[in-house]
This record gives structure tokens, sequence and C-alpha cells, in this order.
């Protein structure tokens, strides 16, 4: 429960207000009822404590102060303005109702005030629907003076929930309400129609356990033995192994042939000049025959030593290989299938992720043609600064935002530690952890670069706010407190340790406060605006 005084400025815009629904009847009964009527218990639902400020008649009546209550139960944020109750006199609620769960306001439903003594309940004033989305405003005329037990109770798709208020005082006269506190100044006004209309969102402060983490730059890699890079062995020409040309994206088998590679010839070698080739070739092959065969005779008929026999076919068997040799190069040219020449074969099975060819492209020698990443588990190698390598013993995961989505990698759970370095790099000067995990998405690329966070192993328990909760101003970390509905403060923090989620508040909050999670930056441009914009409802 937060409670605050709104500024008399608000006066007239209500009072201009009243005077439009003056001829709305927000209540089908604005009497008292018998005790036995339906009412919730005030402690169902209620988590705080709600109080009242006195203010200055912004909710329907400008010669009463007006009462200024923010309360919360687990699944709603009620933030209400009404004039001071007095007996016969209407007191128009202005009650918006916002729902926990993604902070939009209530739609629909119906809402009972209810005033009890010892339990008892004594009136309750209902209105059936809200005036518009999130602002109901049943009109309260109470019977009899006295101090109440002050409660709201709502009930709409998928809720049923009580704000239990307190105690109030129902004056017998005007002349009896005490006058007006001097309203608080120096809050930041963001309303309820802007907080609904934007991206808002308040966190409670609560103690939690960090994970301290270390910023490092990092690179998503492949294992070494699920990712393959292909050159060229020689210059030469690209052709197809088949009707389909292989493309970045395909599915490859280990062995697979992907394309062929035919050498090119040199700038002095023509087709005569291979087929001369050959002809030299077979006329070696011939004239080793030749010798062989003699000295076989030769050496049955004792003539000659047996290793004489055994040169002879050594140079039989060169002679052979030169040939085919000299036949393959004059086939190259020749040969117009699509196999003939070098097979391009896949070392790995696994995705094409980078093409550098298309068929009938000329190469250079140890030109990369080819790159292919197994499917299954990625490498996330985070290099992590010099002055924080004594804090890495034993990380325990690791995180990094890629887009909207947010990867988690947890050394036991979904990720694996691989290594952590042993020296820092001479020029770099950091030192790498390298974690395997397998991606919840495709969103991922070798060689990506990510701005990674390494859990240290370290944790500590202490207060915390989300880390969208923090601003930089001019280099100093602050977060906006709701000091009430639709009032903020700009509270300077400082910060300890963070995870991939939240940041340690050392000082400048405290517990159970509640801070602005999404919309901060919203709430701080409107803390620059001048005193009066945005004040006043048009309810």
């Amino acid at each position: 429960m937060i409670t605050s005084t709104e500024s008399a400025r608000w006066a007239l815009a209500r009072a201009a207000l009243l005077a439009l629904l003056a001829g709305v009847s927000a209540c089908d009964d604005a009497h008292d009822h018998p005790a036995s009527d339906h009412a919730h218990s005030a402690s169902e639902h209620g988590d705080d404590n709600a109080a009242h400020d006195g203010g200055h008649g912004e909710a329907g009546d400008e010669t009463r102060p007006t009462e200024v209550v923010t309360h919360f139960t687990e699944d709603t944020e009620l933030f209400v303005e009404y004039p001071a109750l007095v007996v016969g006199e209407p007191s128009r609620f202005l009650a918006h109702f916002t729902r926990l769960a993604d902070f939009s306001p209530v739609r629909d439903g119906t809402l009972d005030v209810e005033l009890r003594q010892d339990g008892a309940l004594k009136a309750r004033f209902r209105v059936r629907a809200p005036t518009r989305d999130g602002l109901f405003t049943p009109e309260v005329t109470p019977r009899s003076a006295g101090d109440y037990a002050l409660a709201l109770s709502l009930t709409a798709e998928g809720l049923d929930v009580t704000h239990a208020l307190g105690t109030v005082t129902v004056h017998a006269t005007l002349e009896a309400v005490p006058d007006a506190e001097e309203a608080e100044h120096g809050g930041i006004s963001y309303l309820k129609e802007q907080q609904w209309q934007s991206h808002f969102a308040l966190a409670k402060v609560v103690p939690r356990v960090i994970r301290s983490s270390l910023p490092a730059p990092a690179r998503i890699s492949a294992p070494p033995d699920r990712f393959a890079t292909l050159r060229a062995p020689v210059p030469g020409i690209v052709s197809a192994s088949s009707d389909d040309f292989i493309a970045v994206g395909d599915r490859v088998k280990r062995g697979q042939r992907l394309a062929t590679l035919r050498p090119l010839l040199s700038g002095s070698t023509d087709a005569a000049t291979l087929q001369l080739a050959v002809q030299r070739a077979e006329a070696d092959e011939r004239l080793a025959l030749q010798d062989l065969e003699r000295l076989q005779g030769l050496f049955a008929a004792g003539a000659v030593a047996e290793y004489r026999v055994h040169q002879a076919e050594q140079r039989l068997r060169v002679a052979r290989a030169e040939t085919r040799a000299a036949r393959a190069r004059l086939e190259q040219i020749a040969n117009t299938s699509p196999d003939a020449g070098i097979a391009v074969v896949a070392p790995v099975g696994g995705r094409v992720v980078d093409l550098r060819i298309t068929p009938g492209a000329v190469v250079a020698a140890d030109a990369v043609l080819a790159q292919i990443a197994g499917e299954g588990e990625l490498w996330l190698t985070a290099q992590i600064a010099e002055a924080d390598a004594t804090r890495i013993t034993a990380p325990t995961g690791a995180w990094f935002d890629l887009g909207d989505h947010r990867y988690h990698l947890a050394v036991g759970d979904n990720a694996r530690l691989v290594s952590v370095g042993g020296v820092i790099d001479n020029t770099s000067r950091t030192l790498p952890v390298t974690f395997s995990f397998r991606p919840d998405t495709d969103g991922l690329r070798i060689h990506q670069r990510v701005a990674a966070h390494v859990l240290t192993g370290e944790s500590m328990s202490a207060l915390a706010v989300p880390r969208s909760a923090l601003i930089d101003d001019g280099g100093r970390p602050v977060v906006y407190v709701q000091r009430g509905g639709e009032t903020f403060e700009r509270r300077p923090v400082r910060i300890g340790a963070h995870d991939a989620t939240h940041v340690a508040i050392i000082s400048g909050v405290d517990v159970g406060e509640r801070v602005v999670n999404l919309g901060a930056y919203d709430v701080h441009l409107a803390a620059a605006e001048p005193a009066e914009a945005g004040h006043g409802h048009a309810h």
C-alpha cells in the first residue's frame, strides 16, 4: 500500500468532471444494506494496509479534502480518490483498477464499496460496469457518522479481489471535516492513462540470490569435429556432379560428392601436346615390356642375375603408371562428363553454411569452396578481460541476447563447460572460456559475435531490481520508485553484482518498495516535462 496527497491544482479539473458525470448514475443502490447482504471478508485478498491522506477535493467536491490511496493485492492495483465522507453528502469515488499480470486496465466487472463496523456490513454501494477502461466511479452517500472499515471488492473476468483500505471516518457534517494537510510536492506525475497505453510494469524490491557475472565479447562457432572448410587442391574449373548443384542450407552426408574440379592446363599445354605425351608414355611402356621379356629369357638361361629381372619389372610398372596419367590428363579436356576431374567430397555431415562456387567458376589453388557445419551443438567462446581472469575458475554458465531472445546457458543443465583457457592471449589480453550448448532457436550463425555475460560461480543475497528498471542518467544509475498510483520519485542507487535478469542494489531503495520495471525511460522523460504537463484526468 502506498498513499499520496494530490495537489490542489487538480480541483477545477475534477469539479468539471463531476459536472460531466452528473447525469450518469454509477450506482444501482446507494443505500445502507443489512448485514446479511453478500460481502467479502476484508482480510481475504489484501497484502498491504491502506492509509489515507488529506487532499483538496479532486474527486468531485472542492470544499472537502480528498483521500488518495494506492493499494495492492496479488492480482490488482487500486488507485482511488474520493472526497472525505460526510453523512448525507455524495462522494464520487474515482477507482482505477490495474491487472498486475500485464498492467492493463480492468475493462469489465462489478465494483462494491463497503462500509463495515465490527465486521458487520453497514452499507454497500455498487456499480456494474466501469465508466471506461480501468475506471469505476461509484457514488457513496453514508447515512450514519462514525468509524468504518472501508473495502472495495471487484468481481471481473478472472478476478475476485477485495482491497481492504482500513478505517475511515464518516463525518456528521461538512463543518466537522478537518482541514486538508499540506500537499506534498516534488513527485513525478505519470497518469494511469499513460501507464495503460504504454509498455509499463512495476516490480517489488525484494531480497534474492544474485549470481555474479562478467561481461565478455563472445563468438559462436561449431565444434571442430563438426565443421569443415573445403579448399581447392589445384587451380581448376568447377562442374556439378549432378543435375542439382548444392546451395547454402542444404544438408549433406559425409563422403557425399558435392562438385568436381577439372584442373586447369598450363599456358603451354594443349590437346596435341597431351596426345603426344600419351604416345610417348605408351612407347616407353612397350620398350619396358620388351626389356623385361628379354631379361626373363636370359635369367632362365642363367645368363643374368635375378635382380636384373626385378629392375625391369619396376620400370614396366612406372611406365604403365605414366601412361595412365597421360591418358587421364588427355581425357580431362576431352571428356564432357560432369564427374570427370577431382571430386570435391564432404568430409563431415551437416548443413552447407557457406558456398563460394558456382558451376563453371574458375578457382585458384587453396581457394575456399564451401563450409559445412554439423547439426546439433554449438560452441560459445567468451573472452574474459585479463583483470577478471582470477574470478573465472569454475564458471557455471553464461547468457547473451540476440534480438528479442535471451539465451541462458547453465552448466549441467543445457550446457557443458568445454574449457577455461590456461594462458592470456598476447594480443587481446583476454582469457578464453568455451561452453558447448544446443541452441533452442535457429537464429544463431557460425562465427556470429555476441555480447555475453559469463557466470563466475559466485553468488550473493541482496535487495535486487530487474535490470530493465535501471536508467543511466548522466552516467549515474537511477530507478523510479512509485510513491502513489500516479506519482513517482527519481532515486539514485548504488548497484552491485548482476545476473541475467536482476541487479543487486547496495543502497537507494528499501525492501517492499515498487520500482518501474518496464517503461522506466518514459517516466524519466516525464520527469523532464514542465510541472503542469500531463496533469488532470479526462474522466
